[in-house]
């Protein structure tokens, strides 16, 4: 708890710092989070170098933007928001198909006894697949807080703070985009 309120208090310097010019110290800041935002990014579009070009462009609006954080919050919230929106804003422009395969957790789908058996294997590995397109299939403010909270493991409130939205409108993206998910995947189920 004590090494947590460190690195927080670390960030808030950080912060504090980069809004004062420290170019240094921003650039401490893009060294911890540059990884976070990038699996982000790529968690909504599942291309490398978009996800590369997303996660640069959310560390210059960041710095662009800087002198309107506000001192006390949490920079990881806003630069999730940033690439968040930015990753909506490229898949709304380019309007194509996206897949979340390889985004779904190998524990949820993996179980170790089924790897001996190759046609449980092959029935696990499409459900994988029909649960990729399903998440893809979601409404974009549903697909935004359902990868935030279970991909990134965000609470509810860092989501209403990425997102700018109340903590009641995460809780209900989540749990429609959680109904969705159980009704197309009902047969799988």
């Amino acid at each position: 708890m004590a090494e947590q309120k460190k690195v927080n208090l670390d960030e808030k310097k950080l912060v504090a710092k980069a809004k004062r010019g420290d170019k240094k110290a921003f650039g401490e800041l893009v060294r911890h989070y540059s990884k976070p935002v990038y699996y982000l990014a790529y968690r909504f579009v599942r291309d490398h170098d978009t996800a590369d070009e997303l996660a640069q462009e959310s560390f210059v609006k960041a710095y662009q933007a800087l002198d309107s954080f506000i001192e006390g919050k949490s920079f990881k919230s806003w630069i999730f928001a940033i690439v968040s929106n930015l990753s909506i804003n490229y898949l709304k422009r380019k309007k194509r198909e996206t897949s979340l395969e390889d985004s779904i957790p190998d524990d949820i789908l993996e179980d170790k006894k089924l790897a001996s058996n190759p046609h449980e294997q092959m029935t696990a590995d499409d459900l994988g697949k029909q649960i990729a397109k399903a998440v893809d299939n979601l409404p974009e403010e549903f697909k935004s807080v359902f990868i935030l909270r279970t991909y990134e493991d965000m609470s509810y409130e860092e989501i209403a703070s990425s997102l700018g939205i109340e903590v009641g409108t995460v809780m209900s993206r989540l749990f429609r985009a959680r109904a969705r998910l159980k009704e197309e995947l009902k047969d799988y189920l």
